[in-house]
């Protein structure tokens, strides 16, 4: 249950991003399989299975493959909330990778902004010394996804930590 994972890892990750694309765009880049296809993979990896059904209470599963080699690696989860174009929540687990990560929960804002979008992104349940490979991973996916939309730039990007994970002793 992810709830009870967030009150014992206690880290939330937040970032922040602008793209220079109407949130359709963004939002369409972020939930259909032929777009996800495009974006999803980082260097080195090709995608494997691409599959969403999207409906709150419905999954996805994003698997990818090491271009050499037969690794494969898979996050999968359910939608548990859909606001078109303005708002996702969805859970997260690995397969094939971070073997004792609990499955965390993703939320992303689509905000309409002056010329573009912001993106709010905010994972919960993270263990504290695997947050730092999330956050470069999301922004490695942030501008892959600067192909299908156009171009992001920066804006306020952070990371921070749950009130409770600062309470434990851990630097914010």
């Amino acid at each position: 249950m992810v709830d009870a994972a967030i009150a014992k890892a206690g880290t939330t990750l937040r970032l922040q991003y602008r793209f220079e694309a109407t949130p359709e765009r963004v939002f369409h880049a972020w939930t259909q399989p032929e777009a996800l296809r495009r974006w999803w993979c980082p260097a080195g990896w090709l995608p494997a299975e691409i599959a969403v059904d999207f409906r709150v209470g419905g999954g996805y599963r994003l698997s990818m493959v090491r271009e050499r080699g037969v690794h494969l690696v898979t996050v999968e989860g359910r939608f548990l909330e859909i606001h078109p174009v303005h708002k996702l929540v969805y859970t997260w687990r690995w397969d094939g990778a971070f073997p004792d990560l609990p499955e965390t929960r993703i939320t992303v804002e689509f905000l309409p902004a002056r010329g573009g979008t912001d993106l709010m992104l905010r994972q919960e349940a993270l263990p504290l010394p695997v947050c730092v490979r999330h956050v470069t991973g999301w922004l490695d996916a942030f501008a892959r996804i600067e192909r299908l939309t156009g171009k992001p730039y920066a804006r306020g990007l952070a990371s921070t930590l749950h009130a409770d994970q600062i309470a434990a002793g851990h630097p914010a």
